[in-house]
């Protein structure tokens, strides 16, 4: 599956309410040019999951407002970029990122273990209920992705 999208409409409006110039969050994220948050706001590039967090702490937003995604029922991929994780960094004791990847990607199968479930968990910050939710989201967008392609 497709990691979500960076919402650059709303990058921009999120940007722009609390006043800042694009120069101004560049400087906030340390990066070199105010360039890499025009292509971001339209939409020519994505941002690496590391910055989704900190744009989202700089301009005073929920992390998940910034994707294009459902925030009340976010797939599994929303909430490793909205805690600023590549897929390869979501792995720990009991998890491994080939697991991780699997469940990310919405593939059927048998439910996670409990364990592999509290590992995501802590891994992304996000309690147990929502981290289902977001497999059961992410089986979901997979499913009717399959249906559409066959």
């Amino acid at each position: 599956m497709a990691r979500p999208l960076l919402r650059g409409d709303r990058l921009q409006a999120a940007r722009e309410a609390v006043g800042l110039t694009r120069e101004e969050l560049a400087t906030k994220l340390e990066l070199s040019s105010p360039v890499r948050i025009r292509v971001w706001e339209t939409g020519l590039e994505r941002p690496r999951p590391r910055f989704v967090p900190r744009l989202a702490a700089a301009l005073g937003v929920d992390p998940l407002y910034l994707l294009d995604v459902d925030r009340d029922d976010p797939p599994l991929a929303a909430l490793r970029l909205a805690a600023g994780l590549a897929t390869n960094e979501v792995t720990g004791p009991g998890l491994s990122v080939m697991t991780y990847v699997r469940l990310e990607d919405g593939r059927p199968g048998a439910d996670p273990s409990t364990k592999v479930v509290a590992a995501i968990s802590q891994v992304l910050g996000v309690d147990i209920p929502r981290l289902e939710a977001a497999v059961r989201r992410s089986r979901r967008d997979h499913a009717a992705t399959a249906t559409f392609q066959g």
